[in-house]
């Protein structure tokens, strides 16, 4: 089922790039933008048969969020936010083109202002995630979308491009060949950021008007097969539908190194987005083999004027949401959009400040090796759910009273919860037990396996409580 459309300001989107209306154009040449750029080896890379980016040569859990600016200056005044609450990872779309950009064409001043984005990013040891094309620029509103642009796209066939309808771009035709150019010539010149992680193809393709899964799929096959050749680091690619929607044939696809989802609750899960994420998360990557990135997320996809992103005690869900990526096999966590995007680009207000919401699940994961980490089956008593994520040596866990629930989030005392697991190895662990909202340890345990299990009494908490353990040698 295709999620509710009345969806973000694409305003929001489009961020400071459409200040740069009215500059001089330029057809810019692949061999002109790559002359004399050497290519470093980027901090973050995510290999082969690895669900986790290594950073500094480990696999680990990266936090990070969808920032947007006026300008290259306040983008740099969020990647410092960004990088001082020890978040590591950006997704930005690059997809403004200004109204006097012609199909095909590059604008030169706006490829200057994101080459100084990505100057900025290197700076704060940022990763970022560039997204290159979007729905809302492929959609003419006739299905009464609220976000649609089709009306102000250089391809328009009313604006003197080569498309008369937006699927043309998903069809062997001139708009196809000319947007893969664009493609090629973006990748060429950026083929040497040390700051980009991987390349995103298109954000949402399902909400292009008339697309069909098997043009889709066509389309991103054809370039995914642009970047790799572009790109001599060959990093990874992907693409990403709406919501957590689903084109299995898209997420089989070897075009895609891994899989993106964009997790809201508009649906049955209704406000419960730690549910949503560890569901959605669990099943996909047990399906498709396949590492999970989380987009973008939020408690609504819709404009946080009366939704329950703007409640009184939506910290509560969003914080949640944050620690239930961290034990869902995911390879991100934190990518609001309307918290890190609208809400700082337009000043509204109508969320809370979230600056350093993920700090305490940042120092709780950084020295943490992920590798290997998988689904750590356990029994919970009534009182509590969630999960735990780990490998023979470590795992992690977080649990939350049953009871904190939107729209309210009760929080009261919980105490007496048992977590139970089977088939652990070893004889000895050491477990520590976390407040997730201060991210301090609350106490130290020594726990004994017996007959390969292993129990565990949490200590009285209130919301909620995340445990490490880490195997004792004999």
């Amino acid at each position: 089922m295709r999620k509710s459309l009345c969806r973000r300001p694409f305003a929001a989107c489009l961020t400071w790039f459409a200040v740069l209306t009215g500059l001089a154009l330029v057809c810019a040449s692949s061999s002109t933008l790559s002359a004399n750029q050497s290519v470093k080896e980027p901090r973050f890379e995510l290999r082969h048969g690895e669900n986790y980016f290594r950073v500094d040569g480990r696999p680990t859990f990266v936090l990070g969020r969808n920032p947007v600016g006026m300008n290259p200056k306040a983008f740099d005044e969020h990647f410092r936010h960004i990088a001082a609450a020890d978040e590591r990872f950006v997704r930005i779309h690059f997809t403004f083109s200004p109204a006097t950009e012609k199909a095909g064409e590059i604008d030169a001043a706006m490829l200057k202002s994101w080459d100084e984005v990505l100057d900025a990013a290197e700076k704060h040891g940022l990763a970022v995630l560039p997204v290159l094309g979007v729905w809302a620029n492929w959609n003419d509103g006739s299905k009464k979308e609220t976000w649609h642009r089709w009306d102000k796209n250089p391809f328009n066939a009313a604006r003197g491009g080569p498309a008369k309808r937006p699927d043309e771009l998903f069809n062997d035709t001139p708009c196809r060949k000319l947007w893969l150019k664009r493609l090629e010539t973006f990748i060429q010149h950026w083929s040497h950021r040390r700051a980009i992680v991987g390349w995103e193809i298109f954000s949402e393709l399902d909400l292009v008007t008339g697309v069909t899964e098997e043009h889709a799929v066509e389309f991103t096959e054809r370039a995914a097969a642009v970047i790799r050749a572009a790109d001599p680091l060959k990093r990874p690619v992907t693409a990403s539908q709406a919501g957590i929607n689903e084109w299995p044939k898209l997420s089989k696809s070897d075009a895609l190194d891994f899989i993106e989802i964009h997790p809201y609750t508009d649906g049955a899960f209704a406000g419960r987005l730690d549910d949503l994420i560890i569901s959605t998360i669990r099943e996909r990557l047990k399906k498709y083999r396949k590492p999970v990135l989380i987009g973008e997320c939020g408690l609504s996809s819709a404009p946080p004027h009366d939704t329950l992103d703007a409640a009184p005690r939506a910290e509560v869900g969003i914080r949640h949401a944050i620690w239930a990526a961290l034990v869902s096999g995911a390879m991100n966590g934190r990518a609001l959009w309307w918290q890190d995007g609208y809400d700082q680009f337009e000043k509204a207000d109508l969320c809370r400040h979230y600056h350093e919401i993920a700090t305490p699940a940042a120092a709780f994961v950084r020295e943490i090796d992920y590798t290997g980490f998988e689904p750590v089956p356990c029994v919970l008593s009534d009182g509590l759910k969630r999960a735990m994520l780990g490998n023979d040596k470590t795992r992690v866990g977080w649990f939350r009273d049953v009871r904190c629930v939107p729209p309210d989030w009760p929080v009261k005392p919980v105490s007496g919860q048992i977590v139970n697991m089977k088939n652990v190895p070893g004889d000895f662990w050491q477990i520590e037990f976390i407040n997730p909202v201060t991210g301090k340890t609350i106490s130290k345990n020594r726990l004994t396996v017996r007959d390969q299990q292993l129990q565990i009494v949490l200590p009285e908490f209130q919301d909620s409580i995340a445990v490490r353990l880490k195997r004792l040698e004999p």
